[in-house]
């Protein structure tokens, strides 16, 4: 059986108003590893686990299947909120784990024109597997020149903000046409604001839409992520650089907090 990082509450006001990720509070629907503790032991808890699980296929396994929990649909949402139109062009600051799974949601809902935001030759690499058709690395361009040229100085239709760093998200707006969508999954954990740069902004009135969300959780959620890659629309594991048995998972932390040694996305195995 699968499950998502989220598990909402489903019968909350919130949930049944359609925001099912913030159940119970803001962000109330994240709760391993936030108010509840566990999901690595042997056993845990699921609440509402008949509407939070999904039967795994048994053509997808299992070190598959871990991706849908977060990654998958997390950075999927990303693409999904961005309103890409058919066509259309993205832009995806950062290509880790969660920004690489926004440019396979990119290239499966149909855009024309997908740039990817990243400096790392790795994810560079893996960047281009997943689908970004030009890749800009911040350390050697103007990210926001670079992504006006490459539009002939429209801007994109859909910017992605996958890292979760003021910079990026006032570049994400600066680079978005008017009329066009901002989505942000990126985790702002520091500092006490993030800044509009108020002339691209178009003083308030560009029509720009910034869209935000935590990702989707619910069984129905996980079976559609499920599908994806039973169908083999996307190989996650590609992400995958380091495998640990569950007695070294305090070194994978570690690995993945700090992240030594080149990891992208450490797999802990039972």
């Amino acid at each position: 059986m699968l499950v998502g990082a989220i598990t909402p509450d489903w019968g909350d006001p919130a949930s049944q108003a359609g925001h099912s990720s913030q159940s119970g509070a803001p962000l109330g629907g994240w709760k391993f590893s936030n108010s509840k503790d566990g999901v690595f032991a042997e056993y845990f808890h699921v609440n509402e686990a008949d509407a939070n699980m999904a039967v795994i296929p048994a053509s997808v396994p299992d070190e598959v299947a871990v991706y849908c929990a977060d990654m998958l649909s997390t950075g999927f949402m990303g693409a999904e909120y961005g309103d890409i139109p058919i066509g259309g062009t993205v832009a995806v600051f950062a290509q880790g784990p969660l920004g690489l799974m926004v440019t396979v949601g990119a290239k499966l809902r149909g855009a024309g024109l997908i740039i990817g935001v990243e400096s790392v030759p790795r994810r560079q690499e893996l960047a281009r597997t997943y689908g970004a058709d030009v890749i800009v690395d911040f350390t050697k361009e103007d990210v926001v020149q670079r992504i006006l040229d490459l539009t002939g100085g429209e801007g994109v239709d859909t910017a992605v903000e996958a890292l979760g760093a003021d910079i990026t998200f006032q570049q994400a707006i600066k680079v978005t046409k008017a009329g066009g969508t901002i989505s942000n999954i990126g985790y702002h954990g520091d500092g006490d604001f993030v800044h509009i740069p108020r002339i691209e902004w178009g003083v308030g009135m560009a029509e720009k839409t910034i869209k935000t969300g935590l990702c989707p959780g619910g069984r129905l959620r996980m079976s559609r992520l499920l599908c994806v890659l039973e169908m083999k629309r996307v190989d996650p594991t590609l992400m995958t650089t380091h495998t640990f048995p569950f007695a070294e998972i305090d070194r994978a932390f570690e690995i993945m907090d700090k992240k030594l040694d080149g990891v992208l996305k450490p797999l802990i195995v039972f």
